[in-house]
């Protein structure tokens, strides 16, 4: 009798299991491409029509945490581009003085950061738009190899966002985009736009230049941030992308390893 349950267990099993690959895999696929387009329409990306984008122009003030009057900055952030900025920054030589420079629509600042996750993004709905309804799975392992698959591009998008890189004294001096400020910085500023989450945040940053073979130091360090609400939406879909994603494989997880357990009985 104990036998014969358990066999009927293990076919129920297999049904949901059958079941699982012909239809929920492409429900939670199906689910998951919607998250995406939604989330590329944040990006300028050429995905979808044009009238569903909704990149457009956006200005925003650059406020010091700490409220420090060193630094004034209003920025406008179209997509992953700054393409107009008016800053303010007072340079400490013998004597303090302010400095005015900004950019314009001719030559942006590039954020290389929300162009990186958009890349991840877009290759992330290309793997889920090539398994559509006509992909017959034939098991749950190339089920969790797809899902790993997506996750890995969506979890390097994500990370793109939430965890910007630490750039080093080099990289900051010879960042291509200080080239975008008209008229140029001083020799002894450098700036530094980055993503934080749903922040775009500013570093500005005192140099010191010694005696020729010296090292370059930073003296100070001046901080501006906003809030970007559709930085915000991105990390949410992301999120939820692969939420579903990780859910499903769970699933899969479950069933695999009770399928094997009885068989092994």
């Amino acid at each position: 009798m104990a036998v014969e349950l358990e066999q009927e267990e293990l076919r129920q099993m297999e049904t949901e299991a059958q079941w699982i690959l012909k239809e929920e895999v492409h429900s939670v696929l199906e689910e998951v491409e919607g998250v995406l387009l939604e989330c590329c329409r944040r990006f300028t990306l050429k995905i979808g029509s044009n009238e569903d984008n909704l990149v457009k122009p956006d200005k925003f003030i650059l406020s010091s945490p700490t409220g420090s009057p060193n630094m004034k900055c209003v920025i406008t952030l179209m997509g992953d581009s700054i393409c107009e900025a008016d800053l303010q920054v007072k340079v400490h030589r013998h004597q303090t003085q302010i400095f005015k420079t900004g950019i314009q629509p001719d030559e942006p600042w590039k954020l290389q950061q929300i162009q990186d996750a958009g890349n991840h993004l877009a290759e992330a709905l290309h793997t889920v738009k090539e398994h559509g309804r006509e992909h017959q799975f034939k098991s749950g392992e190339e089920v969790t190899i797809l899902l790993d698959s997506i996750m890995k591009s969506l979890n390097t998008g994500r990370t793109c966002l939430v965890l910007p890189k630490k750039k080093t004294l080099d990289e900051l001096l010879n960042n291509r985009n200080m080239h975008c400020f008209k008229p140029p910085l001083p020799s002894e500023v450098s700036v530094s736009f980055y993503v934080h989450a749903q922040k775009l945040e500013m570093a500005v940053y005192q140099l010191q230049h010694g005696q020729p073979g010296q090292k370059v130091e930073i003296v100070s360090r001046y901080q501006g941030e906003c809030q970007v609400p559709w930085l915000n939406d991105v990390i949410v879909l992301f999120t939820l992308a692969l939420q579903s994603c990780q859910q499903l494989k769970d699933k899969i997880s479950i069933i695999e390893e009770y399928s094997k357990s009885s068989k092994g009985h």
